[in-house]
């Protein structure tokens, strides 16, 4: 595996963190008017749509566990997201930010307890300054944590079997990782429509706002579309531990679009203090230590 193509990955990750650090603040405005099982049937039925029509093509090679193997991550995606943006209409887009971001702590150990080996010291000491960066983003305590964090917190688990369900499937040979991106997408839209359809979400009337329209497509195109397709992507290049510590960076950017967009009832910006934006650059520099033994797999 090569060092340009490594670095590439890292790249292309850093800007599916930063697209998916700015969407907390535009899913926390558009879930104040639109039904969250609603948006995220619209959004991934969008992004999936988009994804088939440009690859298409590849569906004439389709072997039947990747349609299997997508389907599996979808339903981790897809729990995942539900759980997410319902937890948004609880708590602050920031805090959901910070809370999302210890998917950096879960997946190390997950990995950890299914290899049964502990990570390299270097992804360690990168796991424990997040740690620390996430805690001083919270203000030192983790005190009032209400219903809203809770459902996060449970998203933050499937997100890390969504990360692990890719790096086992993807590592394996003859699969093609586009239909694998096609069917996570697919199988997650059809999950939001079914559960739409169960709690009675009207799915045909839809009154669209200007701030909905935009959370739309850039979480629709930009978030979904190109984001977890080029996570499937690229993440054979790297390890799922690695995956997540570039992940730690969601938190980051989440701050900062919250601070410069305004949300809420109130349309107010969430400005963080000063011991949080700490928080953030130790985030930062525990991604740089993990870097410093990128030689092999951590």
């Amino acid at each position: 595996m090569s060092e340009k193509r490594k670095i590439l990955a890292d790249v292309i990750l850093l800007f599916v963190t930063m697209v998916w650090g700015s969407s907390f603040v535009l899913m926390k405005n558009t879930v104040l008017n639109m039904n969250p099982v609603k948006f995220l049937a619209i959004r991934f039925t969008l992004a999936w749509l988009i994804v088939l029509i440009i690859f298409w093509k590849n569906l004439r090679w389709l072997k039947l566990r990747e349609v299997i193997y997508g389907s599996i991550i979808g339903f981790f995606l897809f729990a995942g997201m539900l759980l997410q943006v319902i937890g948004l209409k609880y708590t602050y887009a920031s805090k959901s930010a910070f809370i999302t971001g210890l998917t950096v702590i879960l997946v190390p150990v997950f990995v950890a307890l299914i290899e049964r080996k502990v990570p390299k010291i270097n992804v360690i000491g990168g796991v424990v300054l997040a740690f620390i960066g996430l805690w001083l983003l919270s203000g030192t305590r983790f005190s009032n944590f209400n219903f809203g964090d809770f459902l996060t917190l449970l998203a933050d688990l499937c997100f890390v079997f969504q990360i692990i369900s890719i790096d086992i499937f993807t590592a394996k040979d003859n699969i093609n990782t586009i239909n694998i991106a096609i069917f996570q997408l697919m199988s997650a839209a059809f999950l939001y429509i079914m559960t739409s359809i169960a709690f009675n979400v009207d799915l045909i009337n839809i009154k669209f706002y200007l701030t909905s329209i935009i959370t739309i497509l850039v979480t629709g195109i930009l978030g979904t579309a190109l984001a977890f397709t080029a996570q499937v992507f690229v993440q054979k290049y790297t390890t799922p531990t690695h995956t997540a510590l570039i992940f730690s960076a969601e938190p980051v950017f989440g701050a900062f679009f919250s601070a410069i967009i305004p949300s809420g009832p109130n349309n107010t910006t969430e400005i963080l203090s000063l011991i949080s934006y700490a928080g953030c650059g130790l985030i930062l520099i525990g991604m740089v230590i993990a870097e410093l033994n990128f030689g092999g797999k951590t």
